[in-house]
């Protein structure tokens, strides 16, 4: 391991995101983590943001209340609320009045990414979705289904008679990397139509048309072609077109598709070369480091 370089900048009373060198560049791209992820967790931030210098470009990552272990008492709500504050100091002169802003989310950051584009899409000029599979379709996946729908029983209940922001008991935490949850942020992870389901591969049409089909501002998917968290049963390419069908043509990035040989994580060099092709041809596409 070695040190990083770079600016820590305090973007609230009590967060903080860090900039990787190259900093201070007029345009910036904010890089998202997800589950379990914080400060340079995610394995190519480095050398993104090496990629992304010639065009003007530094690489911020910040961290939430939902990095590490956060994120299972913690919400996309409160995550857009925490970028909206980076993206607003971004823009300050205090910020480095930063002209252009993409975020890029990784993972369940990807969740954050659509979320945003969804909610917030005039505070920033783009966004990038990297690895995003389905968090239910992963767990039903790995985990017993009667054992699933045993649990999500219960933390339903507790939705429905107002103790939605309680813990649940350590059964629930065991299949999510020993992490507390609240009874909200199970639902929302692994309940059909849930806050955090955007991804799944079974989502009927008139769901995605209030998600891909709504987005108003240019964006790209880098889907990883051999994502381990992704059932073998799901067909990567018809997803994404079928993603591809509902969104704007104005919008949908000509240059999304497969991140070859990827792994989710994006670990061998020769994925992370393409990803960033991808990332490049993508701000090159909308002129987005003018």
């Amino acid at each position: 391991m070695s040190p990083f370089k770079g600016v820590l900048h305090k973007y609230s009373k009590t967060h903080v995101a860090f900039e990787l060198s190259p900093s201070g560049n007029k345009h910036v791209l904010v890089m998202i983590g997800g589950m379990t992820d914080g400060l340079l967790t995610v394995p190519y931030t480095v050398n993104l943001a090496k990629a992304l210098a010639p065009l003007n470009f530094s690489v911020i990552q910040p961290q939430l209340t939902s990095s590490f272990k956060g994120f299972g008492i913690s919400s996309l709500d409160r995550d857009i609320q925490e970028l909206k504050e980076l993206t607003k100091y971004l823009k300050s002169e205090e910020g480095g009045s930063r002209e252009k802003i993409i975020i890029m989310g990784h993972s369940t950051g990807a969740q954050d990414v659509m979320h945003y584009l969804l909610h917030n899409p005039k505070h920033i000029d783009a966004g990038i979705l990297q690895g995003s599979c389905s968090d239910r379709e992963g767990l039903y996946e790995t985990f017993d289904k009667d054992m699933l729908e045993k649990l999500n029983k219960k933390a339903i209940d507790m939705v429905q008679n107002g103790q939605k922001n309680d813990l649940l008991p350590s059964e629930y935490s065991k299949l999510m990397i020993n992490t507390p949850l609240t009874a909200y942020r199970w639902c929302s992870l692994v309940l059909k139509g849930g806050d955090d389901d955007y991804f799944s591969s079974d989502l009927p049409i008139e769901t995605l048309k209030n998600s891909f089909g709504k987005v108003n501002k240019p964006f790209l998917i880098a889907y990883s072609e051999e994502d381990e968290f992704v059932p073998e049963s799901v067909n990567k390419l018809n997803l994404l077109k079928k993603w591809e069908s509902i969104s704007d043509s104005k919008y949908w990035s000509k240059n999304s598709g497969l991140v070859r040989g990827a792994s989710h994580f994006v670990e061998k060099p020769d994925s992370q070369a393409h990803l960033f092709e991808m990332v490049i041809g993508f701000i090159t596409e909308f002129s987005l480091n003018k």
